[in-house]
């Protein structure tokens, strides 16, 4: 109960198991293993960041406990939508980079978590689309860095001015 910070990357881990004892977690590491699916994680309510980058993902899912989650990391995996993200409320930092995003639209999803400050979508199918920048600072628009770089203030006049049929402000 008493481990706040738990460090389990390059491990060659396919499945997460056993860290339900780990009940105080607020920072846990995943990353680099060859995990495929999301589960295990009902009992760290307590986590605030976590890395499941580098593994083999195809689904977000078995987050929905962790409702003190602020900075999300799934860069490459195998992603191909942005979903089951709901009941992350307090989600600021969001790394989904290096996925299978193809559909633009499908970032809309993300206009729900009004704390989002810093987004990381790059190495994307989707991020070839001349419009790609300009759709998410559009409809995001509390957003300060996109794809590690800031997001200027005439960036976000420029894309409000082209989408503005699209939102509602």
């Amino acid at each position: 109960k008493d481990v706040r910070q738990l460090r389990l990357d390059f491990r060659n881990i396919l499945k997460i198991d056993n860290v339900w004892v780990f009940t105080g977690l607020t920072k846990l590491q995943l990353d680099n293993n060859i995990i495929e699916k999301i589960e295990g994680l009902d009992t760290l309510v307590n986590l605030k960041w976590l890395d499941l980058s580098f593994n083999n993902i195809e689904k977000i899912s078995g987050l929905e406990c962790l409702t003190k989650l602020e900075d999300l990391s799934l860069y490459h995996n195998r992603l191909r939508e942005v979903q089951n993200l709901d009941r992350l409320s307090r989600l600021q930092v969001f790394s989904i980079g290096a996925n299978c995003l193809t559909d633009l639209k499908t970032l809309v999803y993300l206009r729900q978590f009004e704390g989002l400050q810093t987004l990381n979508l790059s190495g994307n199918p989707f991020c070839q689309d001349p419009r790609y920048k300009r759709f998410v600072v559009a409809h995001l628009p509390g957003l300060r860095y996109l794809d590690f770089r800031l997001v200027t203030e005439d960036e976000k006049t420029e894309a409000l001015k082209e989408y503005k049929e699209d939102i509602d402000i």
